[in-house]
């Protein structure tokens, strides 16, 4: 588990994926947490992440996290890594908090835990993120962080979107 001072940072493992499937009810109890019915917009990516998961038992590290929000014992989101770091030492992190819970510092918190945590992996050099390509919270939180905007990326999903990078120091 990742902590930060308001965030415990939960890596999902079997019982969480099973319990995510299977609702937020079934969730709450499996976590002991408050569960709200929107604390992800993302709920159709966390199956491609378990079947990703379960083929590749060396890399749990570097996939899917739930966030608890310490103070009211509630799950307010997602993060993560996507993937595990390539041959380069690069790896990117993505992160999502629940609307009525931004502009708290949490989303700092959150990146800033994912950032700490990855560097302090041996081989990790460089991590990487993906926001937008317009001025909004998740790239001020990344500019707050030390990232560096590197590039314009047309994603074909996605469609435009800037890169940012931040090295090991």
């Amino acid at each position: 588990m990742l902590q930060s001072p308001r965030l415990d940072i939960v890596p999902c493992d079997d019982t969480l994926f099973d319990a995510i499937r299977m609702g937020n009810n079934v969730l709450g109890r499996v976590m002991g947490v408050n569960v709200p019915k929107k604390w992800t917009e993302f709920r159709d990516t966390f199956t491609p992440s378990y079947h990703r998961w379960k083929a590749h038992p060396p890399l749990r590290l570097w996939w899917v996290y739930l966030i608890i929000y310490k103070p009211g014992n509630i799950l307010i989101g997602s993060c993560g890594y996507k993937g595990e770091p390539d041959s380069n030492g690069m790896v990117e992190i993505g992160y999502e908090i629940m609307p009525s819970y931004r502009s708290m510092g949490l989303g700092t918190e959150t990146a800033r835990a994912l950032l700490e945590h990855a560097f302090s992996q041996s081989g990790v050099l460089k991590v990487l993120a993906h926001t937008l390509a317009e001025e909004n919270a998740s790239g001020h939180i990344l500019e707050k962080l030390g990232f560096e905007r590197t590039d314009d990326v047309n994603d074909p999903d996605e469609g435009p979107l800037w890169r940012w990078e931040i090295s090991k120091r």
